[in-house]
């Protein structure tokens, strides 16, 4: 929900791409776990790089650098404040976003991770209707840019004879270098239950500290599964997506399914609202996509098909979202994804 007028400006902004609040950086644990064992032990190092780089091809989080563009036009907004019209209107949204991972130390079981991440997000607002004359919202063009930085940790060990794996992060978001406006820790384990050459099952259970969040608490499952015919395989990683992927070729793979996603943005807004308030959208996409690899390391993307708004709520800075001021909707619009992204091919600057 990004709303600019002479009465009611946009001052800055930080979103989020392709996440609600650390989702998939839960992911990227849990799945990074399930990997583990694969790149640690006797292996040498192009073994375990080519381990990783096929797990990266199936997990995109895993992969060492990406860049993407999503494009969503003709999306029919509309606003209420405290239950009343504020407005409405039409958006086109343009974001690009580039993401980068960095093996920073191994030793024994442990292992320590960073992750650095831009994204830059345009929103075109045309065909405004606004309905409350002390708070006009007008046609404009809004910019905001974010830059992320997460730093996790990951301990391989054993709870009652089963393998389990322990994690902590601490990811924050700033749009300015001066500070950072929102800091999120987050403490899980994960447990594989189920590895054979065509099955993965394992479930994990994370708690964040973040004020803004939903909830506090967030269990995920991931499922992988590969079919004995048609080189097919079923990706079910909840709450964040539900993936069938078929191998074309050495270099190519085709998948369709739904992902989850959101934003996050500061606003900072005159009276009669908060001065510092953050606005939170979540978003779920149904798409088609296709990835090449042109070189050893390098990916080609894209992916389109439509994006739903499930939820648009602006709430003053530290309070929960359950306390917001304004309840926005979206609808469903057609969106198309490119990217470019690279395979693992950085070794852990320590390792001992």
């Amino acid at each position: 929900m990004l709303i600019s007028s002479s009465k009611f400006p946009v001052i800055s902004g930080s979103n989020y791409f392709k996440t609600v609040f650390i989702t998939p950086l839960l992911f990227l644990l849990t799945i990074g776990g399930s990997f583990a064992q694969t790149v640690n032990g006797t292996m040498t190092d192009s073994s375990k790089m080519a381990n990783l780089s096929a797990a990266a091809i199936n997990y995109p989080m895993l992969r060492q650098a990406a860049i993407s563009t999503d494009i969503m036009s003709g999306r029919n907004i509309t606003a209420k404040f405290n239950g009343n019209p504020l407005f409405k209107a039409k958006t086109q949204l343009t974001r690009i976003g580039a993401n980068f991972n960095l093996p920073i130390a191994q030793w024994g079981k442990n292992s320590v991770t960073a992750s650095i991440s831009y994204l830059h997000e345009r929103t075109d607002l045309s065909q405004v209707e606004s309905y409350n004359p002390q708070i006009p919202v007008r046609n404009s063009v809004i910019n905001t840019t974010t830059i992320g930085f997460t730093a996790s940790y990951m301990r391989i060990d054993t709870l009652f004879n089963h393998q389990v794996f322990y994690s902590a992060s601490f990811t924050g978001l700033t749009d300015e270098l001066s500070r950072v406006r929102i800091a999120s820790e987050m403490l899980g384990i994960s447990v594989p239950f189920t590895r054979t050459a065509t099955t993965s099952f394992s479930v994990g259970l994370y708690y964040i500290n973040n004020p803004t969040a939903p909830t506090h608490v967030i269990p995920v499952i991931a499922y992988w599964h590969q079919f004995e015919t048609g080189n097919i395989q079923l990706f079910a990683d909840f709450p964040s997506r539900v993936i069938l992927k078929k191998q074309l070729s050495p270099k190519s793979w085709v998948s369709f399914g739904s992902e989850l996603g959101g934003s996050q943005s500061f606003l900072a807004l005159n009276q009669p609202f908060p001065h510092n308030a953050v606005s939170s959208t979540m978003e779920i996409k149904t798409r088609a996509g296709f990835e090449y690899l042109v070189s050893k390391k390098i990916l080609l993307g894209i992916n389109g098909g439509m994006s739903s708004t499930l939820s648009s709520r602006v709430f003053k800075q530290g309070d929960k979202q359950s306390d917001y001021f304004i309840k926005g909707s979206g609808g469903t619009v057609p969106y198309v994804n490119f990217s470019i992204s690279f395979l693992p091919f950085l070794k852990t600057i320590i390792n001992r």
